[in-house]
């Protein structure tokens, strides 16, 4: 019989019977077992329920298994059971894992594993049934790890043989496309080459140079710092400085021109130009593309100069983005207004459409947005008014603006006021691409514009109501966690009250926000110069 130990068995000293320590009570109706436990005498055993157990607790043990009926047995089946799993696991092993991704093996052996292991303690703590599990565990785990590991170095052998095969195809796809004049095609096979090797090294230097010979600077200097990932090579460093310097007046750099551009270079008095101008450093970058400071060398005048990124918009649409841009750059070069941003020429020079127009020392009303910093009432006012008359001039010249923002309005450092890319919304969202970047600020949308109906003037008016209200109170009207959210508000809700956040404002203010920001175009002021007028007469 096979002993399950029950540590719950009481025992007594014979000494303290005798002295009737003990209640007599204790051993009524009880089998008593009297028997030596003294250190020395008898032999001890070791059970799995503790060492140096003395024969007489074993004994006890044996009488309360028979009592009980409660022993550990070893079912005839047992051996059986055993040897099945063994050869499942061991077809499992030998024909399924080798089937199996590393991953998804992994997981599938665990599972098995756990489910052997919690079935043979399941029967041996609910019907005492001792199954040995120990041998087709082994099975599981052996056989899995040298299957896995089988595998593993296969597989890096051949990924080995194949990544040595690959950067070979690379090097000669790299080295054919550059020999066709393709450098960006090249300059993708030889990344996928490792840059530590020094063969790999010197043809990535070559198609730099060839990169720096057809004025595409930017790429030669992202093929030379490709290069420095694996440390100093040749005379890289000098010529990521020397070119990163001539790349601040690189026109076509990120738009990978198709002809050769001229470059400030150093020793050269070369100056690099677009159409009749000569670009003297970049100013910034913006949703149609890179601003620079130019000069028009016939008048000696410093001109802000606006391309548009024809990489930016799908290839099917630009024909039709070129006309448009044209269309409305010049009905805006027509407006002549003192709020106006006057525009001095439009042209297109290396596929680069531009804008020459006033260069203006200033800065927008964005950073007048926040609550820290915002302006006087009665200077919100006349810079508010001053739009609502730039506005009723463009609307009466059948323009519309469509992107009215603080951040096409400025304010000169002598304090004049100028609204500008009047226009220049229609022509983005012309592409499919653009699009979202007109929907960037979709705070300042009217709803007929969200809800994508013809717009006119009376939606630059409700822009330039929400402009207000965010000048006056340091917060948008119309507000949402999502773009859905934000304009199902611009549609369908009334925003705050004004006087609730500013109640320091003109009485006269609250009306002029409220019917600005009407939802019914009809309800809105009409023209530029009603609401100017109101706003004018908020300052008497």
């Amino acid at each position: 019989m096979l002993i399950s130990f029950n540590e719950g068995i009481p025992y007594f000293s014979y000494f303290d019977v005798v002295n009737k320590k003990i209640a007599p009570d204790v051993f009524k109706d009880k089998i008593v077992i009297i028997a030596q436990s003294a250190a020395g005498l008898g032999a001890m055993q070791v059970t799995p329920a503790a060492v140096n157990v003395p024969p007489g607790t074993i004994i006890a043990n044996i009488i309360e298994n028979i009592l009980n009926d409660d022993h550990i047995v070893r079912p005839d089946w047992a051996a059986i059971l055993e040897l099945i799993m063994i050869l499942l696991f061991g077809l499992y092993v030998a024909l399924v894992i080798p089937q199996l991704k590393a991953g998804i093996s992994a997981i599938v052996s665990l599972v098995l594993l756990l489910a052997w292991m919690t079935t043979t303690f399941y029967l041996f703590a609910a019907y005492g049934y001792w199954i040995k599990a120990l041998y087709p565990a082994l099975v599981l785990l052996i056989g899995y790890i040298v299957i896995v590991s089988k595998r593993y170095l296969l597989t890096e052998k051949a990924k080995d043989r194949m990544e040595a095969d690959s950067v070979e195809t690379n090097k000669m796809l790299g080295l054919s496309f550059q020999g066709q004049g393709l450098l960006d095609m090249a300059f993708d096979k030889f990344r996928k080459c490792p840059v530590d090797d020094e063969s790999v090294k010197e043809l990535l230097y070559n198609l730099g140079l060839d990169f720096e010979r057809k004025r595409m600077f930017n790429k030669a200097v992202a093929v030379y710092q490709h290069i420095a990932q694996a440390g100093t090579f040749k005379d890289i460093d000098e010529r990521i400085k020397k070119l990163t310097t001539a790349g601040e007046t690189m026109i076509f750099g990120l738009s990978g021109a198709r002809k050769e551009a001229t470059v400030i270079m150093d020793n050269t008095e070369i100056k690099p130009t677009l159409g009749r101008y000569e670009i003297v450093k970049e100013l910034g970058r913006g949703a149609m593309g890179t601003v620079f400071l130019g000069k028009d060398p016939r008048i000696n005048r410093e001109v802000a100069i606006k391309t548009l990124r024809y990489e930016e918009i799908d290839s099917e649409q630009i024909d039709e983005v070129k006309k448009r841009f044209f269309r409305e750059a010049e009905a805006a070069g027509r407006l002549s207004h003192p709020n106006i941003v006057t525009i001095y020429d439009v042209g297109e020079d290396y596929d680069i459409a531009y804008l020459a127009m006033e260069l203006l020392d200033g800065s927008d009303l964005a950073k007048y947005t926040k609550k820290e910093n915002l302006l006087p009432v009665k200077e919100i006012i006349r810079i508010v008014s001053c739009v609502a008359s730039a506005l009723d001039y463009a609307h009466a010249n059948g323009i519309v603006h469509r992107d009215i923002k603080p951040a096409n309005i400025m304010v000169l450092n002598n304090g004049e006021v100028k609204v500008a890319d009047f226009g220049i919304a229609r022509v983005m969202a012309t592409s499919k691409t653009q699009t979202g970047v007109v929907l960037g600020t979709p705070s300042y949308m009217s709803p007929e514009q969200i809800a994508g109906k013809k717009v006119d003037g009376r939606s630059d008016l409700f822009s330039l109501g929400v402009v207000l209200y965010e000048l006056i109170s340091g917060e948008k009207p119309f507000n949402g966690d999502s773009i859905a959210t934000l304009m199902y508000n611009i549609t369908t809700t009334a925003p705050q009250a004004i006087i609730e956040l500013s109640p320091g404002i003109p009485e006269a203010m609250a009306p002029i926000v409220g019917k600005l920001l009407s939802k019914d175009v009809e309800a809105r002021y009409q023209t530029g110069k009603l609401l100017a007028d109101d706003l004018l007469a908020c300052l008497n």
